[in-house]
Order: structure tokens, then sequence, then C-alpha cells
């Protein structure tokens, strides 16, 4: 069975047994850009019980405040444990004691430290015959939330991973036809990524998308290019991991964990018992301000979406301006492939919003067009002051759109 294809390289999960019942060290502190001895690593340190620090490949030890450089790709001697075959390893990493910190993605100010268990990593993780044989799209970064759900989605259940993480649009849907993937969990920015498409690929049966609002234009999209899969929805932060998901822009908090969650001025609040740990939470009366703020679609069903996060918020001249509100008229535009939406500093107005665009190959629209249809659609201190176009927008090292 295979295990990972990463660019030409394939690795099946005999060699994976292998390393783990020779290897007699691993990494603590581990930076690499090999995906396939990232995971190794991974789970030598889990299965012995190990703690371990998951680091950005591409961080500056002075991003994170206490790292110690001189602890980075030192190895350390561990004993091993001989394992017969891969169910034993999956029992070992299920029945972990190891502590593994991650870091939040530092999109907002200096890299935040949080402490998990597999327990919380592995909280929507389903096993079974169902969910034998399946060929997964990797396209998070492996040392973050999403993508550690992932792996161990698919590692649990020993299906193959193929990874897809910030490559082009070509290269993805090769993989999906030479693979034959069948589930793809991704960002709403990697599937608009994905546009525009020549084709449908039947063969992939689940699309999830998560970490960032969608919009009813890129499902639209998103049930073309795959036309026999089912779509859901997840919300997932680094604090908590995943919690739960929706099959459309809706969600409802499941029954079993409701009590676990309060809305205080819009805000989601989230009981510490779901929480990892980490010395920069701050609770108030046992719950943790998540940053996300909601609408309610149905109070009384318990049904709401996502409407920002609460540091996106732009002050416009004493407004509070959503981005992503701005970016969904935006987007009805047609040619218009991306939007990004955001403040600068402006000593009258306090902010003035600004807006990056990506056009679809071949559409010519001006500055003047985009005002003069947002002008018919929003309140003049939402139509953004200065609009650019550009190839592509920044991202994140999640990958997700970073708003500048």
């Amino acid at each position: 069975m295979m295990f990972l294809f990463d660019n030409e390289q394939k690795y099946d999960y005999d060699g994976v047994l292998r390393l783990l019942n020779t290897k007699t060290n691993y990494y603590p502190y581990f930076k690499t850009t090999d995906v396939y001895y990232y995971f190794v690593n991974m789970l030598k340190a889990l299965v012995a019980s190990k703690p371990l620090v998951l680091l950005d490949s591409d961080i500056n030890p002075f991003e994170i405040e206490g790292l110690d450089e001189s602890k980075i790709n030192v190895a350390e001697c561990i004993s091993s444990s001989f394992f017969h075959n891969m169910e034993e390893v999956v029992s070992a990493v299920q029945n972990s004691k190891s502590e593994i910190t991650i870091f939040t993605s530092g999109t907002t100010g200096q890299p935040k430290k949080v402490v998990h268990n597999i327990q919380t990593l592995t909280r929507t993780v389903r096993i079974g015959d169902k969910y034998k044989g399946q060929i997964w799209a990797y396209a998070y970064n492996p040392t973050h939330m999403a993508g550690l759900q992932v792996f161990f989605q698919a590692f649990e259940n020993q299906n193959t991973l193929v990874n897809v993480f910030n490559k082009p649009r070509e290269y993805v849907y090769r993989q999906i036809i030479e693979k034959g993937i069948t589930h793809i969990s991704a960002t709403p920015t990697f599937y608009r990524l994905l546009l525009p498409f020549e084709q449908s690929y039947d063969g992939v049966v689940r699309v999830t998308l998560g970490g960032e609002k969608s919009d009813p234009r890129l499902y639209d999209s998103i049930t073309k290019i795959f036309p026999n899969a089912k779509i859901n929805n997840v919300y997932a932060s680094t604090e908590a991991g995943s919690l739960f998901a929706s099959k459309g822009d809706c969600f409802q908090i499941p029954e079993a964990i409701k009590d676990k969650f309060k809305i205080f001025d819009d805000e989601l609040l989230i009981h510490k018992s779901l929480l990892g740990y980490s010395d920069s939470f701050k609770f108030i009366d046992d719950y943790y301000h998540s940053g996300d703020l909601i609408e309610w679609v149905n109070e009384a069903e318990g049904l709401f979406r996502f409407k920002s996060r609460k540091n996106e918020l732009v002050n416009v001249g004493g407004y509070k301006v959503n981005p992503s509100e701005v970016e969904d008229v935006i987007m009805g535009i047609d040619g218009i492939k991306q939007a990004m939406v955001y403040g600068k500093a402006n000593s009258i107005l306090g902010n003035v919003l600004c807006a990056d665009l990506v056009l679809e190959f071949g559409v010519v629209l001006t500055e003047l067009d985009i005002k003069k249809f947002l002008a018919t659609q929003l309140q003049d201190y939402k139509v953004p002051r200065r609009i650019k176009f550009v190839e592509e927008l920044s991202l994140t090292r999640t990958g997700k759109m970073k708003r500048l």
C-alpha cells in the first residue's frame, strides 16, 4: 500500500514500517522541506510517546519567543519498539502520550505556541472499512492543524497521500488523474486557484473546505469540477482542532458539545475543555474568545454563518467594515478570479479600504468599472478607494489569503 506521493518520489507503508523499526533517534525540533521524513519523524516520536515541536520549514527562530535555535535538527536517542505491521503502529499512535507543540500562522502577530495531545488532534478521525482505499490530495502545510488532521485521517486508515500543497493548478489536476485522487481537503483559496477548469473529475467523491470563509460562487464552481463529490465545510482552529462541519456555509454546533460554546457580541466563545494548552490563552469564565464573528441564520435551530475574524475588521471613518463582505460583492463581478480587501492607515479616516484583484485570463476591467459597480451595491465607506490588479495574491504559510 502506498503511503505518500511527493513530486516524483513514492513511498509505501512497508518503508515507513522499516524506518520505525530501525531508527534509533528522532528530532524533537525538526525543520525540513522533506514531507516524507517529516512524517516519519513525527510517527517515531508518537509511538515512543516523546514530545515534539512542529516547525515550519521556512521559519526563522526569532519569530518564536523562547525557541532555542541550537535545538533545531539535533537528534535525540530513543528506544525502539518492534512493530510487526502497520496496525500495531496505528494502535501505538492512537495511545500515544506525546505532547505535540504547534504554532499559529502568525498572520496577525508573532506565532503563538499551542500544546496538544493525540486526542485533541484526532478528535474527528473516522476509522472503518468504509474509509479504506481512499487517496487524499494533501493540500495543507503539514505542521499546522488542518494538515495534521488530514494526515491522521489518512494514516489511521492506511490511505494514500498525494502532496499538492503550493503546487500549480496543472500539477494538481494531473495528480488527480494519474493517482486517482478520491478526497480533497483544502482552503477556499486552494480551490479558487484551480480556476478556470477545462474538464470535470468524476473520481473525486469528497471535497472539504476549511480555514477561510467561502462563497456560493465557489461552491458552484466546485460542484462543476467535481460533480460526484459530497462537499462539506469544517470549522477548526490551532487552539481547538476540528470542532464541527456543515454541508454548506451554515454551521450547527453538535448537540453533544452544545454546552461548550457561547456567543457574545457575535463572537464565538469556546470552553477551555475543548482546547489544547497555551500560556497565551486568556479565559473569561472558562471560555476562550475565538476571534471568529458569526451571524445567525436561524437562532432557534442554532444555525449560523461565519462573517469574519474580529481582528480583520477595518475602521473607516468610525465605521467597522468587514473585508469579507466587500470581497463577496466584488466576486459577483464577471471576470474576477480572486479578491482581497484590506485596510491601509490614513491620517484622516483612520484607514482607507484597498483591494487587490486577480482577473481571469483575457478579461479587461478598469478601476472605474469596479468602483461603479460597487457603488450600486455598497455604502460609500465600503467601496475601496484604491484598487490594484495583480498577477497573484499573497498567501500565508498555511495556504490562506494573506491580508496586508
